[in-house]
């Protein structure tokens, strides 16, 4: 349960100062082209968005749920149960995300998605409702705004905890979509200092073999 920064709370301050981040998976996934989608009739385009977040369901772990819905887009903040290296949630996340953006049935509109390992402060300013801030937060949010329609951005943390778990299992033959990642580089990204290593899952997109 997040914390509610309630000012009227005179334990508030010493309740902030013992608050510590969770490590988890931060993942956003919009919809491409959303916008321009809504010049069609109204039933088409709320059908493709129903559509969309049902797909997103079918391929997202089975304990996850979107934090927020920001328009078209979902944000899950997946909590770290156990030590990266000795679980496949990891690969499970990254196969899942892989799969919605590969999704060609025009049922479902293009998708593309960002996803992030870090750490998060469960905090929340509306009162009952959980939310998640800090910089890995905003980190998804910046690579999801760099990341082209059908793509998967990661970061550097991601994206070895993916390739450690792949290394383990022995159904490599299930999550070929590992190999076809690739490294952008470093990334300047607005609001951090030093630049970003990411990742990328994609087609079109010129990289070095990661």
């Amino acid at each position: 349960m997040s914390l509610y920064f309630d000012t009227s709370d005179p334990g508030l301050k010493a309740k902030l100062e013992a608050l510590v981040p969770t490590p988890g998976y931060c993942v956003f996934i919009d919809i491409s082209g959303s916008t321009q989608m809504k010049d069609q009739e109204l039933f088409h385009w709320a059908t493709l968005i129903h559509n969309a977040f049902a797909n997103v369901r079918t391929f997202m772990p089975t304990s996850a749920f979107p934090l927020k819905c920001l328009g078209d887009a979902l944000m899950y903040f997946i909590p770290k149960t156990q030590p990266a290296q000795a679980s496949d949630v990891p690969l499970q996340l990254f196969a899942g995300l892989a799969s919605i953006v590969d999704d060609r049935d025009p049922i479902f509109p293009q998708q593309k998605a960002a996803v992030v390992s870090g750490r998060a402060y469960e905090l929340t300013f509306i009162q009952g409702q959980d939310d998640v801030y800090g910089k890995d937060i905003d980190l998804a949010a910046r690579l999801l705004s760099r990341a082209r329609s059908r793509e998967v951005l990661l970061n550097r943390a991601f994206y070895d905890e993916v390739r450690a778990a792949y290394k383990r299992t022995r159904s490599t033959e299930r999550f070929q979509q590992v190999e076809r990642i690739r490294h952008l580089g470093p990334l300047d990204v607005r609001g951090f200092a030093t630049r970003v290593e990411a990742f990328v899952y994609g087609p079109g997109r010129r990289g070095q073999p990661a």
